[in-house]
């Protein structure tokens, strides 16, 4: 008899006990699993976007899921994926080194004629073309050869008033001043000084004067031909040297933080394909072509047997020079999406963290990385497409957790868990 009411004493404490904890674990508010493990959030088992900090029921009616302390699935940060699904994804790590980048800046250039090494043949007075010793375009002239011979009216005025002058032999102070004067009008007009004291020795003016090449070149430009008259100033012949001409690369926007003078550079032309050229970069143009998003890069290329023309297209490879040391990551393994640009990174045991990082100069291969990973990290190299949608959803529910949580739909009141009504029966 005595036993039996302790036995029912005891049940009736055991039963007050666990009343009473039932009762404390209702006002905290947090549900926790069989185990001990509080509930982390709730999820829809369909839609693995849609979480809540509350139990309640998703968009299509259906109850929500407690995602428990421990779970994988708790892990909203990293990204766990099993062995079996890693070989099969080919899912390839390259490690994080420090090393200095290197780059070769590709761009189309166009060959130029070198404008140090061009000359221009005009008068300085009105006049006739009455002989033509340089008829063609293209024909080769050196410095000293004669071009055309021309008659101007206003060029023999001078002469015979600086003749006259000498012939009258005037006395005076302003004697040796009016001589010089008219020696001075007549080499204004770029007559050579040879051509002084001929018509000195003579005393006879001279009808036609000869203009001479410049420069040794080739006649690129000419409008000059025998008998027609021309007037001061106009270019009759235009004579450039083609033992040197210019390369104008356009390089990209992005590239030309690359490019300096004095760097080597190889260009292969269509005109001989197979031949790379060797050239040096001479300038960097100061100016952006609006329409194209280029820079144009002077280069200096050796020409001396003339096989080269203006106006040829070449392909240009400019070596730029190592970029300071730093982090760097291969090329594949950087995604870029809108503003962002993600690596992931490998935990060991299946797991992957998305970073975010910030990115400098990009090379030929690798890219530069100012902040978000360092040095032997693992980086996702290969199949990363598919961590990244895995890496989104989950982005998706953490933002929702982080204050925009998606309200469950309280159709229902919400039923206590069974394993409670059981201990409370």
């Amino acid at each position: 008899m005595r036993s039996g009411f302790l036995r029912g004493a005891l049940i009736v404490l055991i039963s007050l006990a666990f009343i009473a904890c039932k009762s404390e674990t209702e006002q905290s508010g947090v549900e926790t699993s069989a185990d001990g493990r509080k509930v982390v959030f709730y999820r829809s088992p369909m839609d693995p976007s849609f979480v809540s900090a509350n139990p309640g029921k998703d968009s299509m009616g259906m109850d929500l899921v407690p995602v428990y302390e421990g779970d994988p699935a708790a892990d909203l940060t990293t990204i766990a994926v099993d062995g079996a699904t890693i070989q099969r994804m080919g899912v390839r790590t390259q490690k994080v080194e420090r090393g200095k980048l290197t780059r070769i800046v590709r761009a189309v250039g166009r060959v130029d004629l070198d404008e140090t090494r061009v000359s221009e043949v005009n008068m300085k007075f009105d006049g006739w073309i009455e002989k033509l010793w340089v008829a063609e375009t293209g024909q080769f002239v050196k410095e000293g050869d004669p071009l055309f011979a021309v008659y101007s009216q206003e060029l023999w005025a001078s002469q015979d008033e600086y003749l006259q002058i000498i012939k009258a032999a005037p006395e005076g102070p302003h004697a040796e001043h009016l001589l010089q004067s008219a020696r001075q009008r007549l080499l204004q007009f770029d007559v050579p000084p040879s051509f002084l004291r001929e018509i000195t020795k003579s005393g006879k003016p001279r009808r036609r004067v000869v203009i001479r090449a410049p420069a040794t070149g080739y006649v690129v430009h000419k409008v000059a031909f025998e008998g027609t008259y021309v007037e001061e100033g106009v270019n009759l012949f235009t004579i450039a040297d083609l033992d040197a001409l210019w390369v104008l690369a356009d390089v990209f926007e992005s590239d030309a933080p690359w490019v300096t003078v004095g760097q080597e550079a190889t260009l292969e032309l269509d005109y001989m394909p197979g031949s790379m050229q060797t050239a040096k970069v001479d300038y960097v143009y100061p100016t952006l072509e609006e329409k194209t998003r280029t820079i144009k890069v002077r280069l200096i290329l050796p020409n001396p047997a003339v096989l080269l023309k203006p106006g040829m297209f070449a392909t240009v490879r400019i070596h730029t020079q190592p970029a300071e040391e730093s982090v760097i990551v291969p090329n594949e393994a950087v995604i870029h999406s809108g503003e962002r640009n993600v690596a992931f990174v490998s935990l060991g045991e299946g797991r992957f963290d998305p970073r975010e990082l910030k990115l400098g100069v990009r090379g030929d291969d690798k890219y530069q990385v100012l902040d978000g990973l360092e040095d032997g990290e693992e980086v996702v190299v290969s199949s990363h497409f598919l961590l990244d949608s895995e890496s989104r959803l989950k982005e998706v529910a953490l933002k929702m957790l982080g204050g925009n949580l998606a309200p469950p739909t309280q159709e229902e009141p919400t039923v206590p868990a069974p394993a409670h009504e059981d201990h409370a029966q």
